[in-house]
């Protein structure tokens, strides 16, 4: 039940949202996870996932086709060649700018909460995944300029397309081959949850 409290919150979470976007502009990020303080830079060749994440994880994305779908990648192995993807955290588009069927931004709280809940599973985040609900599964130039470096940017078209690449330091991508097991006929892979 909304009142006039929640009303208020909810307007001024609204702003809020709409001014950090258009604070934000292609600048070079100063963030780093704590997962790699100390690594050296790598370049992921893999990402694996079981039939159950790769159906959530386009069901996720274009369920609020026409706009942009987006979610976290939490998983392991952010130190090797092979990631693992073992849960798709969907997220809300919070993108306040209009063009939400060209623009996505994820909830930073959102973003907090899946943070913590994969420490707390001893997993991380891996990346993000969005869907290009209009364009194919390739990076547009905003992907580039806004996506975290040394994570996944996963990207899923509205024609069945899907990509993933390793975004550098420097904003260049390295392809990343997706692979994806039928649980069906292997059977469950150590560390499978989605």
């Amino acid at each position: 039940v909304a009142d006039a409290s929640t009303a208020g919150v909810a307007s001024v979470a609204g702003s809020l949202t709409s001014v950090v976007a258009s604070l934000m502009g292609p600048t070079e990020s100063f963030t780093f996870p704590a997962e790699r303080i100390g690594v050296e830079g790598f370049s992921p060749s893999i990402l694996r996932m079981n039939h159950r994440c790769h159906t959530l994880l386009r069901q996720t994305l274009m369920a609020v086709h026409p706009e942009e779908g987006c979610a976290l990648l939490i998983g392991s192995g952010l130190q090797g060649d092979v990631l693992n993807l073992t849960t798709v955290w969907p997220c809300c588009n919070v993108w306040g700018c209009g063009n939400r069927h060209k623009r996505f931004l994820l909830d930073p709280r959102e973003q907090l909460a899946a943070q913590q809940w994969a420490r707390r599973h001893d997993q991380c985040v891996l990346g993000v995944a969005h869907s290009h609900p209009a364009a194919a599964a390739e990076p547009s130039v905003h992907d580039r300029r806004w996506a975290e470096p040394e994570r996944i940017m996963l990207i899923v078209a509205a024609d069945g397309g899907i990509g993933a690449w390793w975004l550098q330091r420097d904003r260049t991508l390295t392809d990343i081959t997706i692979q994806v097991w039928d649980t069906r006929k292997h059977g469950e892979r150590a560390g499978a949850e989605c």
